[in-house]
Parts: C-alpha cells; structure tokens; sequence
C-alpha cells in the first residue's frame, strides 16, 4: 500500500514538472492533462476498493468519462489551431481567442 501510494505521488510529480517544462508544445501539454486524469481515476478506484464504497466506483466511471471528453476536446483544438496557423508549438495560448 505505501508503495503505491510513493508511485501516484511520483508520477503526480512528474506531471506537474513536465507541465511547466513542456508548457509550448499543445500535444504534450494534452498528454500531462490525461496522466493527471489517469491519477486521479486510478486513486479514487484504489480508495473505492479499499473502503468498498460502491459510489466510488461510479464516480470514479464518472471522471473517467470526463476524462474521454477532456481529450475529444483538447484533441480537436489542436487540429483546429494547426490548420489555422501552421504550428503546434504556441508562445502564447491568446491566439485560441476564448
């Protein structure tokens, strides 16, 4: 169990470190969004079945959910903003124009 829990935080960590290091380049930046997500779904799992909470489960079905549509979306802005400039490496993100 605390090794689990030393591999979640690591690669929490490194997410986060990666995040800020790669934070130009669209697809990585997609990339760090879905291990986070993956994270967060593979703790409240782990901590579903270790209470045996059965809400858990389906929150945790929930976030994963979130997680296929965070992609479909992120995915289809970075095709959007690749055909309307040309790069997938940005110096700011205000040419998206939310």
């Amino acid at each position: 169990m605390m090794g689990l829990d030393i591999c979640f935080f690591f690669f929490f960590f490194f997410a986060i470190f990666h995040l800020f290091y790669q934070a130009k380049i669209f697809l990585n930046m997609l990339l760090v969004f879905e291990l986070l997500t993956f994270l967060i779904f593979c703790m409240g799992m782990f901590l579903s079945s270790v209470s045996l909470n059965y809400v858990g489960f389906h929150v945790c079905l929930l976030i994963l959910c979130f997680g296929v549509v965070e992609t479909v979306m992120g995915l289809a802005i970075l095709i959007s903003c690749s055909r309307y400039t040309g790069k997938t490496k940005f110096v700011s993100f205000s040419s998206l124009k939310f």
